[in-house]
């Protein structure tokens, strides 16, 4: 979507006009649906929005840029809104849950294709990496669009065992030829904790303890797992970036998934220079959506940093901020980062427990998020994690093999009301 932002409405345009209409159309719609009475706003997403207009509001009163602050903080919560009732909607008759993350699935095929024809016919140029030019204008962005994609195209049980593994291949290929680090470095990490927690079902039987007690064990342990890497995570970042310098380092593409120097390369600078922000304003924090480099904070040459990076690609930009956590304190300080970490965490935590699936992808999200500041962007990468993320959740009522007719028998409808099941009469 930025490269087809970038296509449409040229380097100057420094919204993402693209996603503003999905976005907006999307937040319409649920609208249009509660209203019918066909959606309806749980308690939990209730309390969900009210934390993060909390966590909104002290920000604003804090911010160093109040303008700045009102229309990003707007940027976030419409797109959280229409995401949070989506998901507490996920499993109602007329959303046909099991069929998103096929959508999601098909949209990120097509673009894995897209990058491979590119690579094919030798338009894409190497920069100690190979990018796919025309359709991704930096090479990261491969491997944090096909990530996802490797992992829900495993669990799509209505596709051939030969088409899954075909695209499985290609996005893990255009993800290796790319050399990107935090894809690279995700899946791994998923396919670690996937196979371990695996293997600890298969071999490890509770000597006294009945099936159920045992499933519930698993599930705590599950719980306490996401919550245990969630910490790691930002603990880790903080110790990280108060460690790190703002010297850049061009990234060494053989050595960079495996050492730590190399992993974080480029975006050593933009972490350190986010750490000095939250030692100057340790309490209220800059101010949410407010840029690192107060610089950027001037239109004229945020507008030229955008034609830079999107078409020349080169390393003299003022690079932002390279990891959401860190960012996550410098915006909001003491004060509101508990807030937003905790509603971060309790979104994951949602979709973590509708399966592996949604667990898988909660792990990936954690994990990108080391490498790249998408928890408060919902444009573009952001915007895309945070949907599969949530599509993710449809395959806890997805057919287990594949059926001619694709509607579960659950899902039958009954006419007396409106269109919805009998238990969704109240």
């Amino acid at each position: 979507m930025p490269q087809g932002n970038l296509n449409i409405f040229g380097p100057e345009a420094g919204e993402p006009a693209i996603e503003f209409i999905l976005v907006w159309a999307a937040l319409f719609l649920s609208a249009l649906l509660i209203v019918r009475g066909d959606w309806r706003i749980g308690t939990v997403t209730k309390i969900t929005l009210i934390a993060a207009g909390l966590g909104g509001l002290i920000t604003l009163a804090t911010s160093s840029a109040l303008v700045v602050s009102i229309f990003a903080l707007a940027q976030f919560l419409v797109p959280l809104c229409a995401l949070s009732i989506w998901l507490d909607n996920l499993f109602r008759p007329t959303t046909c849950a099991f069929e998103a993350p096929y959508a999601v699935a098909g949209v990120l095929t097509a673009f894995a294709f897209g990058c491979l024809g590119v690579y094919v016919v030798g338009n894409g140029y190497e920069y100690n990496k190979v990018d796919f030019n025309g359709l991704a204008w930096q090479p990261q962005i491969v491997g944090l669009f096909l990530a996802p994609l490797a992992v829900l195209i495993l669990y799509l049980r209505r596709l051939s065992l030969w088409l899954r593994l075909t695209i499985l291949t290609v996005s893990v290929g255009l993800i290796w030829l790319a050399w990107s680090r935090t894809g690279l470095g995700g899946l791994v990490l998923v396919a670690a904790i996937e196979a371990t927690r695996f293997a600890l079902k298969k071999l490890w039987k509770p000597a006294s303890a009945s099936e159920g007690s045992g499933k519930r064990l698993r599930r705590s342990l599950s719980r306490l797992g996401l919550g245990g890497l969630y910490a790691a995570c930002v603990i880790g970042s903080l110790w990280y970036a108060s460690g790190t310098s703002t010297a850049v380092i061009k990234p060494d593409a053989p050595s960079q998934l495996f050492n730590l120097e190399g992993y974080t390369a480029s975006r050593g600078m933009p972490i350190a220079r986010s750490y000095g922000n939250i030692e100057g304003h340790l309490a209220t924090g800059i101010g949410f959506g407010v840029p690192s480099d107060p610089r950027l904070l001037d239109p004229y040459t945020a507008i030229e940093n955008l034609r830079i990076l999107k078409t020349e690609g080169r390393f003299e930009i003022l690079i932002d901020k390279g990891n959401s956590y860190v960012a996550i304190f410098e915006e909001a300080g003491l004060l509101g980062a508990p807030i937003w970490l905790a509603l971060f965490f309790f979104m994951l935590y949602r979709v973590a427990e509708t399966g592996p699936v949604g667990r898988a992808l909660a792990i990936l999200f954690l994990v990108c998020a080391l490498g790249e500041a998408i928890v408060f962007s919902v444009s573009g990468i952001g915007l895309l994690h945070w949907a599969s993320l949530i599509a993710a959740a449809g395959f806890a009522k997805q057919p287990r093999r594949r059926v001619s007719h694709l509607v579960p028998a659950e899902y039958t409808y009954d006419k007396l009301v409106k269109n919805r099941r009998a238990e969704d009469r109240n």
